[in-house]
């Protein structure tokens, strides 16, 4: 969202045509108007806030009641600001609740952004001041001067004085003139530009949210929404085991039975119908043995009932290479961390067993600070390279999705390490 310090055009032909001109002079005149309401409102609820903080109990609303009063005076502000500038301010986020009423007075009186508004009215005070010098300079002296011709001579002495200069003949009257005409059409709508941005530029360095802390906050919200994909990716993934444990396995079983107890009754009757039964047994067999395997890959139901101790154990009895494996994550960290940790393990165990041409493997997942450190090596040949796309691309693929780090040493003929660190929280 585009902030605007001030609307109105520089160029001086253009000035008068823009109605930003007239609202910069309405808004700037409402700075008078917001010092003696709202501003002196919340110099006084924060002064009174700050004295009655030892009293406990009439401190404690009084403090709360002051924070939300003054976010509340802010919002106007920044409402009038829209308005009269078209100046977007990004609001402050007043402290959340806690529950706690004690806590709730202490964050209330120490947010940053209650003493910044409150610092925004306490300047606003002489720059109001300042805002009605501007205006009535602008816009007052300008037709006096212009007007001199018509009536300098009905003053005493037939003369007109303006500060150090004295105004006695129509000459000297047609020259104030000009510079009043100048004054008006050029110097004070570029006057009141000026004041307007100044004033804009306090509005949002006090009352909005500067642009590090957008970002910050832009970010924080990405981060929280892509963990948040991440976990229904993963939740999603453990309901798909389940469908697929539950209810298509089981069918394929209850048939694979129906079948062999077809088999046992036809006994040698009909050889070509029990050669059938055979075949389907078998590839009812096989079909029960692949989705075994894919609701292992999936999420086997072992890691979330014993953790990754007992998964990784699992996999590394599979493995046709010997595979010593060692895990100590107390505490047990998520379930979603857990599924990334057994998927680069399972897929780093199948790249070892299919091209390292190892003697043997091992396994070794730590918790190290806030982050679970996963090394797979081998005694192999080496020579993997995660640039070349693969598995290996894979694993770095889904463990940058939360902000883990892959790395991979592997020279030539002395095997590979592969680690990986995956945040925690």
């Amino acid at each position: 969202m585009t902030e605007i310090a001030s609307p109105v055009p520089r160029a001086p032909w253009r000035l008068w045509r823009s109605p930003y001109l007239w609202l910069a002079t309405i808004h700037l005149l409402g700075d008078a108007f917001v010092v003696l309401t709202s501003g002196l409102l919340v110099l006084g609820a924060v002064t009174v806030a700050v004295l009655a903080r030892p009293l406990a109990y009439v401190g404690i609303p009084l403090t709360v009641g002051a924070n939300r009063l003054v976010y509340a005076a802010a919002g106007w502000e920044r409402t009038r600001a829209r308005i009269t500038r078209g100046q977007e301010v990004p609001p402050l986020v007043p402290p959340a609740p806690t529950g706690s009423r004690i806590a709730d007075a202490r964050a209330a009186l120490t947010d940053r952004g209650l003493w910044r508004q409150f610092l925004y009215y306490v300047l606003l005070l002489p720059m109001a001041i300042i805002w009605l010098g501007a205006i009535f300079f602008a816009w007052s002296v300008p037709p006096v001067l212009i007007g001199l011709p018509a009536y300098y001579w009905q003053f005493a002495a037939s003369q007109a004085q303006l500060g150090p200069f004295v105004i006695d003949t129509m000459t000297k009257a047609s020259v104030a003139a000009v510079i009043g005409g100048i004054f008006l059409l050029v110097v004070s709508p570029l006057l009141m530009r000026q004041a307007s941005a100044l004033d804009g530029r306090l509005a949002r360095t006090l009352l909005g949210r500067s642009e590090t802390g957008a970002l910050a906050e832009r970010v924080t919200q990405l981060v929280t929404s892509r963990q948040q994909v991440v976990d229904s990716v993963e939740a999603e993934r453990r309901r798909m085991e389940r469908d697929l444990h539950d209810g298509a396995q089981q069918r394929l079983v209850s048939l694979a039975m129906t079948l062999g107890r077809a088999k046992n009754r036809l006994g040698g009757k009909d050889p070509a119908v029990r050669s059938l039964i055979e075949e389907a047994y078998s590839e009812a067999m096989q079909a029960i043995a692949e989705i075994r395997d894919l609701t292992r890959g999936l999420h086997p139901p072992v890691l979330s009932d014993r953790g990754l101790d007992a998964a990784i154990s699992a996999v590394a009895a599979r493995s046709p290479v010997p595979v010593r494996v060692t895990v100590d994550v107390d505490p047990r960290p998520s379930l979603t961390v857990e599924s990334i940790a057994y998927f680069v393990v399972t897929e780093a165990l199948t790249n070892v067993a299919k091209h390292a041409a190892a003697a043997q493997a091992w396994v070794t997942i730590t918790r190290v600070g806030r982050f679970l450190k996963i090394e797979v090596g081998d005694d192999g040949q080496g020579g993997a390279n995660a640039a070349a796309g693969g598995g290996i691309r894979g694993l770095a693929d889904r463990i940058s999705g939360v902000d883990g780090l892959l790395t991979l040493a592997s020279p030539r003929g002395l095997g590979t390490l592969l680690i990986a660190e995956v945040p925690c929280d």
